[in-house]
């Protein structure tokens, strides 16, 4: 099926697409002829910010797909039923997530499990899920948003940092396995971008906060989340097609690892 480009439609899952950096994501990708699969949780705002993405772009690129990443069991059902309507998916984004803060004793197990679940184990359950069918493809790309938290200048964050650890690994291994079936996967680390969970975290002034974060930066300006849209865009199109088991930095050089 061709899109309103022209070309052959590509479809595209992106997790936690309905807020922050996934509303962009999404609208980058159904902007560029994807047609996107937004999945997040039945209470988020996701069906009204689909309608405004595909009045935006003035198609109908942007589906919502209800569900929740820590039903692990739901979302391998619920990718059953999408390559059964679809035929295939042929770009995963694994974008959701929950953001945990506390000091190491403070954090309880709950907590804790729930972190890795959604973070970490939902990104290898839809991994797991829709390769198959990215292989019958021909090929396809997978990438995960990770964080610049994993780069340990923070305290009271372990197991969110451990989180985004494990979707390092889960990248790395993933692109030396999917990689003869022309799958390329990679990552994001994002820096400090002003969304709603950056907030969430902040209850100091904005003025203070953004003090703090160029202060970190080598450049010295606030990105938005548009600039993780376009480091993912670069990492699904060709013009990355040599690129894979790659961390992304998008920090303004706060981190140079």
């Amino acid at each position: 099926m061709k899109n309103n480009t022209g070309k052959l439609e590509k479809k595209c899952l992106v997790t936690g697409g309905a807020g922050g950096l996934g509303t962009a994501i999404c609208t980058t990708l159904a902007k560029e002829g994807y047609r996107v699969f937004m999945l997040d949780l039945p209470a988020s705002p996701g069906k009204e910010v689909a309608e405004q993405v595909n009045e935006m772009v003035g198609a109908e690129q942007v589906v919502f797909l209800p569900g929740d990443l820590a039903d692990l069991n739901g979302l391998r059902c619920q990718s059953a039923r999408l390559l059964q309507q679809e035929g295939g998916i042929d770009v995963l984004i694994n974008n959701g997530g929950i953001d945990t803060i506390g000091a190491l004793e403070s954090v309880s197990l709950q907590t804790f499990s729930d972190t890795q679940t959604i973070n970490s184990a939902a990104a290898f359950v839809l991994s797991q899920a829709l390769s198959p069918a990215m292989k019958a493809l021909g090929g396809g790309q997978i990438v995960n948003i990770m964080s610049i938290i994993l780069s340990g200048g923070w305290n009271a964050r372990v197991p969110y940092a451990m989180s985004k650890g494990s979707l390092l690994g889960l990248t790395r291994a993933l692109a030396r396995e999917l990689g003869p079936f022309n799958i390329r996967v990679n990552a994001v680390s994002p820096g400090a971008i002003p969304t709603n969970m950056e907030r969430k975290f902040w209850t100091d002034s904005r003025e203070e906060l953004d003090r703090f974060i160029l202060d970190k930066q080598a450049l010295k300006f606030r990105a938005t989340a548009q600039d993780v849209a376009d480091a993912v865009y670069f990492l699904v199109s060709e013009q990355s097609r040599f690129i894979t088991g790659h961390e992304l930095h998008v920090n303004g050089g706060w981190y140079m690892g």
